[in-house]
């Protein structure tokens, strides 16, 4: 991607903070947090810590990049002209 558009959007290091404050702010995401670490603990109790944790690591890495995409989209961002802009 142009390392503009990437450092524009997608290294900024002040968004994951900015994030996180908001959500913290949502009823929602609260009581989403809450049911997905309740969850969590269920599959590491019943997998195990390695297989879990296997498992929420590469879930992550998913979801960050199905984030990402959503985020660009969002931004009015086509994927054309991404696609166009990648060095």
């Amino acid at each position: 991607m142009n390392t503009i558009l990437n450092t524009l959007f997608l290294d900024n290091p002040c968004i994951p903070e900015q994030v996180a404050a908001f959500c913290k702010t949502l009823p929602e995401y609260r009581e989403a947090e809450r049911a997905y670490r309740e969850a969590e603990q269920e599959l590491e109790d019943r997998l195990g810590y390695e297989t879990s944790s296997r498992f929420e690591e590469i879930h992550s890495r998913y979801m960050a990049r199905l984030v990402q995409a959503y985020y660009l989209f969002g931004l009015g961002l086509r994927q054309e002209v991404l696609s166009a802009l990648e060095t």
